[in-house]
């Protein structure tokens, strides 16, 4: 059924928490710009603004892309995309649906200099948010480089002391990381490698860390090349920007020292054997 108005509301859970944005604020103003008329609600909350796949937006594109929408109407910019490039395709894929888009915030006429304003606001828009993500990335690092652990980064043996924002042994956990690394070394019977280590762990009924039954030989493998457990916690160690994972270079890593599960020793007479085992 075409004809239908559309409202689009988007918030995250940072600019919630910092600027006070609210969804029901966005929806009214959108629905008094739409008057009388009946509008049906897309709202995305606790989402960024940096990637098109949000639930209520890739909705708002299935009924567009249906022929039932025939206007939406958002707050500004600002709220269909945080990335100029995605504002100009939807704005684009809209316009040639015969779908007409209507802020609240600015009257972006189909002339160019209405489309000039509308892409120059993108682009400061985006600018603002690279600037917001560098300032926090910054602030991040000097925290780290005074010693200070960011978040609760749920290492097993370790809690987060969010006080003094510092991890703390968990002596529970760090009991079964010592077996893990004891029974690596010295296998008893019945216990083969990590795959038997982890059934181990699973059939002794110990949860994980984030309390699942079952344990995975992947999860013992971390734990058994973790340099945390030698009292050496890294961060500043991957990079997220740009939507992936990278690890930076080992220069840029931030030591944030911990206290001691392992021994050191301990600790590479099981590089060595991991060593081997992946040569083998």
């Amino acid at each position: 059924m075409r004809g239908l108005i559309a409202i689009y509301a988007r918030v995250s859970t940072e600019e919630q928490a910092k600027q006070g944005f609210s969804i029901a604020a966005q929806i009214r103003e959108c629905a008094l710009l739409a008057g009388s008329k009946h509008a049906l609600v897309f709202a995305d909350e606790g989402v960024s603004g940096e990637t098109l796949q949000r639930p209520a937006l890739q909705e708002l594109m299935r009924r567009i892309e249906a022929g039932e929408i025939e206007e939406v109407i958002c707050l500004d910019p600002d709220r269909l995309s945080r990335k100029l490039l995605h504002q100009l395709l939807l704005t684009e894929d809209w316009d040639r649906r015969g779908v007409r888009l209507s802020f609240v915030h600015g009257n972006y006429a189909k002339t160019p200099e209405g489309n000039l304003f509308y892409a120059l606001r993108g682009a400061i828009s985006e600018f603002e948010k690279a600037k917001i993500n560098e300032r926090m990335c910054r602030g991040r690092r000097e925290k780290a480089r005074q010693g200070r652990v960011l978040r609760d980064f749920q290492i097993y043996g370790y809690d987060f002391d969010p006080e003094r924002e510092q991890l703390v042994i968990n002596h529970g956990e760090a009991a079964v990381v010592r077996q893990i690394y004891a029974w690596f070394l010295q296998p008893p019977p019945g216990i083969n490698g990590m795959a038997g280590i982890a059934r181990a762990l699973t059939q002794s009924q110990v949860p994980t860390k984030r309390g699942a039954a079952q344990w995975h030989r992947q999860v013992v493998r971390q734990i058994l090349s973790n340099r945390t457990y030698i009292g050496e916690f890294y961060q500043n160690k991957w990079d997220t920007s740009g939507g992936r994972v990278r690890l930076r270079p080992k220069e840029e890593w931030i030591l944030i020292p911990c206290p001691r599960i392992i021994s050191p020793d301990i600790f590479a007479q099981v590089q060595r054997r991991l060593s081997v085992n992946s040569r083998s």
